[in-house]
């Protein structure tokens, strides 16, 4: 076993050590003056070093409420992962709801554009078209979602996403490890905000490696909530005691853990890979296995976009429960006073 392992490490040693270098390449040209784009309206970038969930998109979402409670139109813009939208840019809400399902526009834009009320949501692999458009239907500020690597695109305030459990994973760069950058990225940073952080954690060993890699700026501790269970059509309803749960998301030990704070029995649990492409034929199996447990479905607010695409009205077929969940900003103050602060910024003041 430890010699397969070796292996394997020399085997991903030479392809880790070129993506590196062009890591390093691609950062040095964007570090060069006027490298980047300037939007007509404030952006802000909302991006992490790692693969896999780290709790950005419901950051994004805490950002556009606080934002639009303030009065201001943000609109969210993506990549739009998993969909078919390509460079776009395409409008998925302009703040009453998805025009498309996830399929088209992938998993997370499609969950944000449901649930993020007079907020514009726009998707396309060129962001800076996706500013261009948000900006012309009414956007006051723009939130990038997973932007960080997205350098084409300057922003008046770039926070970086961090697992306050394990910042930096195993610190090694992809393909060996899980991270698209070295630590020491986080030097373009002006906010780290470190979330799976439980209320009253000081996340003093977080802190001490953010520090370590070179970060002096703000650190902001977050967490997140359950807000209660809907049904398919979101309607609110009581938790059921005993389920069947599924996921495809970044991180399904926080659902299961979630699901059992709740009081949630699991009679079974799917993990499915981060937007795990469901089929007609896969949510079939999951309704026949929930009968012969005789309990309904459960799963979360991000699987049941990408379900309700590839389901349709079959969906209605099952008792399927949905649980919500938000992010908790323990050092509410200074998050805040960062995004108003990028807000009020002008253009001109933009950094890359």
């Amino acid at each position: 076993m430890r010699r397969r392992a070796h292996a394997a490490a020399v085997a991903l040693a030479i392809p880790t050590a070129a993506f590196a270098g062009v890591v390093r390449l691609r950062n040095a040209w964007y570090d060069r003056p006027g490298a980047s784009r300037r939007a007509s309206v404030p952006v802000i970038s909302v991006g992490n070093l790692a693969v896999g969930g780290t709790g950005k998109t419901p950051l994004v979402a805490w950002i556009a409420r606080r934002l639009r409670a303030e009065g201001l139109v943000p609109a969210v813009v993506s990549r739009g992962y998993g969909g078919t939208a390509g460079p776009g840019p395409l409008v998925v809400s302009t703040g009453e709801g998805p025009r498309v399902n996830a399929r088209t526009c992938g998993d997370e834009p499609h969950l944000l554009a449901r649930s993020l009320k007079g907020v514009i949501v726009v998707v396309g692999s060129d962001r800076i078209e996706g500013a261009r458009c948000a900006a012309t239907a009414g956007a006051a500020v723009v939130l990038l979602d997973d932007g960080f690597q997205h350098r084409r695109l300057a922003r008046n305030l770039d926070i970086v996403v961090l697992d306050g459990r394990a910042p930096f994973d195993d610190g090694r760069l992809l393909p060996q490890g899980s991270l698209r950058e070295p630590p020491s990225a986080l030097a373009r940073a002006q906010l780290v905000v470190l979330t799976r952080v439980r209320e009253g954690d000081p996340a003093t060993g977080a802190i001490q490696a953010v520090r370590a890699a070179g970060y002096s700026g703000p650190i902001v501790r977050a967490g997140h909530r359950t807000t209660g269970f809907t049904d398919a059509a979101g309607v609110e309803c009581a938790p059921p005691k005993r389920a069947l749960a599924f996921c495809g998301i970044g991180d399904p030990g926080l659902f299961r853990g979630d699901l059992a704070a709740a009081g949630v029995l699991a009679a079974g649990f799917h993990a499915f890979r981060d937007h795990h492409p469901y089929t007609v034929a896969g949510w079939d199996a999951l309704i026949e296995e929930s009968k012969a447990l005789g309990v309904p479905l459960v799963t979360t607010e991000k699987d049941l976009s990408r379900l309700e695409a590839a389901a349709g009205a079959s969906l209605a077929r099952a008792e399927l429960f949905v649980l919500r969940i938000e992010t908790v900003a323990w050092d509410e103050a200074r998050l805040l006073e960062a995004v108003r602060g990028a807000v009020s910024a002008t253009a001109g003041g933009a950094s890359r």
